[in-house]
């Protein structure tokens, strides 16, 4: 199974980049990509497309935990950001 989540971000991607993104994504095993996939740039708005890096050899169920958890640590980082 292959999952991705197309989320708006812009306080996060403010600076041109998908650096912040990257950054709380990397650990938990998530890559972030511009729309359009691989290589792409990031939306005008700020919306990114994350999914887990694993392709073989990972559960359905381990696949939506994390990308649940990436998305509650984006979110929760976008709010962060927004109030600064």
């Amino acid at each position: 199974m292959r999952a991705s989540v197309h989320i708006k971000v812009p306080n996060l991607t403010a600076d041109g980049t998908d650096k912040k993104a990257k950054e709380i994504c990397g650990p938990l095993g998530l890559s972030v990509r511009g729309t359009g996939g691989e290589h792409t740039p990031i939306g005008a708005d700020g919306t990114i497309d994350v999914s887990p890096r694993a392709r073989l050899f990972i559960k359905e169920r381990d696949i939506v935990a994390k990308l649940y958890q990436g998305i509650e640590d984006l979110m929760k980082a976008e709010k962060a950001a927004g109030e600064k």
